[in-house]
């Protein structure tokens, strides 16, 4: 490193261009290309279930640089910079990239909470979708707030029961509407002060979520698509927007899939928070919570005391994580 090197944090990831703020502004930066070559990075607390993830090597990543990510660069006329080092993660949230590559996706690294953005309708609820997001979370050792969006529209058969079962397991959903403010202080303060990450489907709301709390954002926001009743991307790439009561929340563009990465099946059953207090209770040490008998995973589910819908979820999972 050079007298000329700086330290930052990436907040933006557009096009080849890396935005990393420095605390005095922002400096566009490119990568160095032995950044692209090494893609293996420590990670913090090796004691920690993510042991397994850092004994990977050589593993391939769609891009070896996230939002979130502190960083190392050198500066150079016209305040851009090249990034030399990615200083290690405390956790990242990254899914397997869409299609046969079998790449990394690094979705944003060192935050402190990941908020699952679904909408009561318009497009309904992706239960199963939510429950991956959770287990990545659940990884990673990263808090998760469910946040419930568009809440002045009715909700479907089943689906209020669903969410309040999630306030069950222990998680925190936070309900709001951009339409009637509902939420809208206990929400804004969930945020302040925090690194936090939106993840969710396309046309649920986040990016009109950043626009209710600081309207001077005016991020792009679409309608639902008649034809197909999903969403349609507005947000086209990463972000950390940064709040003007303290904190910064991920935008990224909607997911329709998240797929695990580099996580067992065995690992599986201990991601969902109501299944740890039966695991140790099994006949079989290796149980799968699938189809061995003696099983108190699925004796609880038998006894109402795991969702039935949770549990197929998790079957769901184990057989394509």
């Amino acid at each position: 490193m050079d007298k000329f090197a700086g330290e930052g944090i990436v907040i933006r990831q557009y096009l080849g261009h890396y935005y990393v703020s420095d605390g005095s502004g922002e400096v566009d930066c490119a990568i160095s290309s032995k950044l692209r070559k090494q893609l293996e990075y420590p990670e913090a607390n090796p004691g920690s279930r993510r042991r397994r993830v850092q004994s990977v090597r050589r593993v391939r990543v769609v891009d070896p640089v996230a939002i979130g990510d502190r960083v190392r660069f050198d500066t150079a006329a016209g305040n851009t910079g090249l990034i030399r080092e990615v200083l290690p993660r405390r956790n990242k949230i990254s899914r397997r990239a869409s299609g046969t590559s079998g790449r990394e996706q690094i979705l944003a690294a060192n935050i402190d909470q990941v908020l699952p953005v679904f909408s009561v309708d318009e497009p309904p609820p992706d239960w199963d979708l939510l429950d991956r997001m959770l287990a990545i979370a659940e990884w990673q050792e990263v808090q998760a707030i469910i946040c419930l969006n568009k809440n002045d529209l009715p909700y479907r058969d089943g689906d209020r029961e669903w969410a309040e079962n999630y306030e069950r397991i222990g998680y925190r959903v936070v309900y709001t509407s951009a339409v009637t403010d509902m939420g809208k202080e206990t929400f804004r303060s969930l945020l302040q002060d925090r690194i936090s990450l939106f993840v969710g489907p396309s046309g649920v709301g986040k990016s009109t979520l950043l626009n209710w709390l600081q309207p001077g954002l005016r991020l792009r926001t679409a309608e639902i698509s008649q034809t197909t009743g999903e969403g349609r991307h507005t947000t086209t790439h990463l972000e950390l927007v940064r709040l003007s009561g303290g904190g910064l929340v991920g935008d990224i563009p909607g997911v329709k899939e998240f797929y695990l990465w580099h996580i067992k099946p065995e690992d599986i059953p201990g991601l969902f928070r109501e299944f740890r207090p039966f695991l140790e209770q099994c006949r079989f040490r290796d149980c799968s919570h699938v189809h061995e008998p003696a099983c108190a995973v699925k004796d609880a589910v038998e006894a109402g005391e795991i969702d039935r819908r949770r549990y197929t979820s998790y079957l769901r999972l184990r057989e394509k994580p």
